[in-house]
C-alpha cells in the first residue's frame, strides 16, 4: 500500500474479542488482523464476481 488512512471503528465488544483472539493466534495487531480480514474478503468477492457469481 502506498499510504495509510486512520479512522475510528466502533464494533460490538464480542466481535472485537473474536478478532483479538484471531490476531493473537496469527501474531498480528488487532488493526492488522482487521485489515487482513477485509483484504481477504475483498479478494473472495472479486474472485466470485469474475466467476459470474453474485
Amino acid at each position: 500500500m502506498t499510504g495509510e488512512k486512520r479512522f475510528t471503528l466502533r464494533m460490538d465488544s464480542e466481535l472485537f474479542e473474536q478478532v483479538k483472539k484471531l490476531a493473537e493466534k496469527n501474531k498480528r495487531s488487532v488493526a492488522k488482523e482487521i485489515e487482513y480480514l477485509i483484504e481477504k474478503h475483498l479478494r473472495e468477492l472479486e474472485k466470485s464476481d469474475s466467476n459470474g457469481e453474485s
